[in-house]
């Protein structure tokens, strides 16, 4: 079954101009075998390949469906009975591989599996080239039920090369597969990446950069924004896992803390916390942990913002477990006797900053997989809930535990915790 897209996407793109260059054009055509039943398979697959690149259930093609079915199924058989007689043609097994992935998307029964074995065979006997990973990651992006491993497969990709040697079709494919898998981000930077190789003009390209750029919400300063709005939480086993593109963080909660606020106010985002409770404390008191995110105000320094933050008791630095960012100003303070019989009150703070980054939300982005639909269905599209952009510029965090000199190792612990599972973009 082939996959639903976000917004209709994939309709959308099989009606416009595919200028980019095709997936085919990554085969080295000078190894093929010097055979003229294989150069006319390739030759047919060549003028197929814009209509069948990608499953559409509204077909508005010049060539009829039934004889796009009838040429793939011939040029299918062409091509493995050449493979039976070439096993180790890499050139081969990656074109009958594309093959089977182009009459997958027709609708040809019994060639998603064979398409797949043809690449991993192809992967064995060149395990450093990227085709085979990439071709596959293709076709099970166009799957109703794969489409995660796919772009997981992208990803991988992506990490391990440099983006300026992958050919703009990979790009292509590539910003298909983060379009029907939530990533809006990821299609904005390699959109980005395509333009900056000078690739030809693409329509599918444009068009899927700007449907990913509509999906973020520019931020605006006087708005007071819901929680639900800009902070999205899931379970991950007892804990849960909050990420706010807005305010640039990923937040992880155990799951006995309380969520006292999440909110973005006058520019600024807070989150507070209870943590805690620890059987060392003579009362019901919990420790908090506070996160602000700000703008800084103009020509402020990261040293004289944490001064904002230190207006009681003595301080001294300490040295936290973890820095979010690449340099943290770490500062302990101590206000004599503020929890009475708990001792003496201790305040955490971390201080640090972040410019803007490129594509915001980037880092925070992971394959999600499609809604699971009507099976009977053969079309079915769901627009994904709108991200709401982030403060611009450079932002400066503040991480601030405020516990008790009896619960003090406890807390610690609990902020150790919490800055391991921070992510500041």
């Amino acid at each position: 079954m082939k996959v639903i897209a976000y917004l209709g996407a994939a309709v959308l793109i099989a009606s416009l101009t595919m200028s980019v260059r095709a997936d085919i054009d990554a085969i080295h055509i000078n190894i093929l075998p010097n055979d003229a039943s294989v150069a006319d398979a390739l030759k047919d697959l060549m003028q197929l390949e814009p209509y069948t690149r990608r499953w559409t259930p509204d077909w508005k093609y010049p060539v009829d469906k039934s004889e796009a079915i009838a040429r793939l199924d011939k040029d299918l058989i062409t091509l493995k009975d050449a493979v039976r007689r070439n096993p180790e043609n890499i050139e081969l097994l990656l074109l009958t591989g594309l093959a089977g992935r182009y009459a997958y998307n027709v609708d040809v029964g019994g060639v998603f599996d064979s398409s797949l074995s043809d690449l991993s065979e192809a992967a064995r006997l060149a395990p450093s080239d990227v085709r085979p990973s990439w071709f596959r990651a293709a076709i099970l992006c166009q799957t109703l039920d794969q489409p995660a491993e796919g772009a997981k497969e992208f990803l991988e990709i992506e990490a391990t090369h440099d983006w300026q040697q992958l050919p703009s079709a990979f790009w292509a494919d590539y910003m298909e597969c983060a379009s029907v898998t939530n990533m809006p981000a990821h299609i904005l930077r390699a959109a980005d990446y395509a333009g900056r190789l000078s690739a030809p003009a693409s329509d599918e390209i444009n068009f899927l950069a700007k449907t990913a750029q509509k999906r973020f919400d520019p931020f605006d300063p006087p708005k007071k924004y819901a929680s639900r709005d800009i902070w999205d939480g899931i379970q991950v086993g007892d804990d849960i896992s909050l990420t706010s593109t807005t305010c640039g963080l990923r937040l992880r909660v155990r799951g006995g803390w309380e969520i006292n606020q999440l909110e973005l106010s006058k520019g600024s985002c807070v989150a507070n916390f209870s943590i805690g409770a620890y059987r060392e404390t003579q009362s019901k008191m919990r420790p908090s942990i506070l996160v602000v995110v700000q703008q800084p105000q103009k020509n402020e320094t990261l040293e004289n913002y944490a001064k904002r933050f230190m207006t009681k008791g003595r301080f001294e630095p300490f040295t936290p477990s973890r820095c979010p960012t690449d340099q943290c100003i770490a500062i302990k303070g101590v206000r004599t006797g503020a929890y009475g019989k708990d001792g003496d009150g201790y305040g955490y703070m971390l201080v640090f900053e972040r410019d803007q980054p490129p594509f915001p939300g980037l880092v925070f982005e992971t394959p999600s997989q499609p809604p699971q639909l009507d099976a009977s269905k053969a079309a079915q599209y769901y627009r994904p809930r709108q991200t709401q952009g982030r403060i611009p510029g450079k932002l400066y965090y503040v991480v601030l535990l405020d516990t008790a000199a009896s619960i003090d190792k406890p807390a610690i612990e609990d902020l150790d915790f919490f800055l391991q599972n921070l992510t500041a973009e």
